[in-house]
């Protein structure tokens, strides 16, 4: 188990004046599947008229908050301490994939929650060029995590990582086409794979804790919010894999949303009134290891 503290700031600067902002954020980490969220505080500047919490569709904790004072910046700050034991991947991946396809088709195979992440979605539609970029890593009879696992080494062997070479609106098939991204893409991608094969694949948000080189101190701010994927297994539950870095996901990542792609669960977005047309955005991240003695 490894226990961590997760701050998250965002600042906006603006052009002009604003009169008014309304906004909606994804950024408060989960309960359950191996983690367990002690405290979570928000804190935004200027104060809001109205702050809430609510479940969404998917049980991610959504906070809602509306300022009607004129401001000129805006920043949403979330501190949260929680705690991660995410265990082992037990006997799961011996199962063929064909198995996990045809029971995940299956009536009455883990209820409604793996059917809703075999269809498309806005980000990820299932396009067949899709279907034929997975299949080397999905012969008959390979077990199902191997194939999963094979298939993040490729898109990391195949895909360029590059910040700004894409958008939040850019499709697993526009990434496709490009061959590079970052690890939003990365994710769609994989789900995309994984939904063409008829393998239900859920977006997950996060953080992941980066460890500094060798000999070098850890630096304040370095983290930074992360994607990845995840599988469903019947019988076993999701199995989570990060393409990004080619490995199934351990204590080191918190998870804070999961829906079928990030037009689900954007960290913030919101409405704001203005006549300004541009603004200046900021992000910071740390996730802090409570119980590590350095």
């Amino acid at each position: 188990m490894t226990l961590y503290r997760v701050t998250h700031r965002t600042t906006y600067r603006y052009q002009k004046e604003v009169s008014a902002s309304y906004g909606q954020m994804h950024l408060l980490p989960r309960a359950g599947e191996g983690q367990t969220c002690q405290a979570t505080r928000v804190v935004i500047d200027p104060a809001p008229d109205d702050l809430r919490e609510r479940l969404d569709f998917y049980g991610n904790r959504a906070a809602f908050y509306a300022i009607h004072s004129e401001h000129t910046s805006l920043t949403v700050t979330t501190t949260s301490e929680l705690s991660v034991n995410r265990g082992g991947l037990g006997l799961f991946d011996v199962q063929p994939w064909e198995q996990v396809r045809d029971q995940t088709a299956a009536p009455g195979e883990g209820g409604w929650e793996p059917i809703d992440f075999l269809l498309d979605s806005p980000l990820v539609p299932v396009e067949p060029a899709l279907a034929d970029y997975a299949r080397p890593s999905f012969p008959p009879g390979r077990p199902v995590l191997e194939a999963v696992l094979d298939l993040a080494q490729r898109i990391h062997a195949d895909f360029e990582y590059g910040p700004g070479s894409t958008s939040v609106t850019t499709t697993a098939g526009e990434v496709l086409t490009a061959r590079k991204g970052v690890c939003q893409d990365f994710a769609h991608l994989a789900i995309g794979c994984l939904r063409s094969l008829g393998l239900a694949a859920r977006y997950v948000s996060g953080y992941l804790e980066t460890k500094p080189p060798p000999g070098k101190e850890r630096l304040e701010g370095a983290d930074v919010s992360h994607a990845w994927a995840a599988l469903w297994v019947p019988e076993g539950g999701w199995v989570d894999i990060d393409p990004t870095n080619q490995q199934f996901v351990n204590d080191r990542y918190v998870t804070t949303a999961w829906g079928r792609d990030y037009a689900d669960i954007p960290p913030l977005k919101g409405v704001i009134f203005t006549r300004g047309v541009e603004h200046e955005l900021d992000v910071v991240v740390d996730v802090v290891p409570l119980d590590d003695p350095g």
